[in-house]
């Protein structure tokens, strides 16, 4: 289990830029022997998760995205296994998250309240909770008054969509029309 996890980290790491790792490196990097790393590749393979391409191992995005899945049932830290994610993965593999754990998922919801055009990144739906989540780079500098900022922008949004939720149309575009109640959790979601 470790040493898949190992080796699934350092795939992500290698291929973040590039698609391909030759199997040296991948031995290398992670120290583990090599018929032990050969092993566990042609697992990963026969999981459809990574290809073997002679020497070298390539993944495409959808692949990428079930190695971090896997990594992270495997015991890898999410916040170590999403550095390795680029911003476009990162929302995919949170809105698989949502998905795995039976939300419905919006993305990119936009609304109009007390004539202000808002948008949340993506809305999480399990009756009767909606999370209303935004996406963020978190930088070095983006601590203290920024992150408060941030978090206050993000409460004022899902409050806005709250309120503007009894409206039949807003509620429809949703679509919680036939929920009785529903609660609205304000999150922010960080990619390291």
């Amino acid at each position: 289990m470790i040493l898949e996890r190992e080796i699934l980290i350092h795939i992500l790491r290698t291929t973040k830029e590039n698609n391909n790792v030759k199997i040296e490196d991948v031995n290398k990097e992670s120290r583990i022997p090599r018929d032990l790393t050969d092993e566990v590749l042609r697992k990963l393979h026969g999981e459809g998760i990574l290809m073997l391409n002679g020497d070298a191992v390539t993944v495409d995005g959808e692949q990428r995205l079930k190695m971090a899945a896997r990594a992270i049932e495997l015991s890898a830290d999410i916040e170590r296994v999403s550095r390795f994610l680029n911003w476009e993965e990162f929302e995919k593999f949170l809105t698989l998250s949502f998905e795995t754990n039976d939300f419905q998922v919006k993305k990119n919801f936009r609304f109009t309240w007390m004539k202000k055009r808002r948008e949340i990144d993506i809305l999480g739906l399990k009756k009767p909770v909606i999370i209303s989540a935004d996406c963020k780079h978190w930088h070095k500098g983006w601590s203290g008054a920024a992150s408060v900022k941030s978090a206050k922008s993000q409460i004022e949004r899902t409050k806005a969509l709250a309120e503007a939720s009894s409206s039949g149309s807003v509620r429809s575009k949703i679509g919680i029309e036939r929920w009785e109640h529903a609660y609205f959790i304000p999150v922010i979601l960080s990619l390291a």
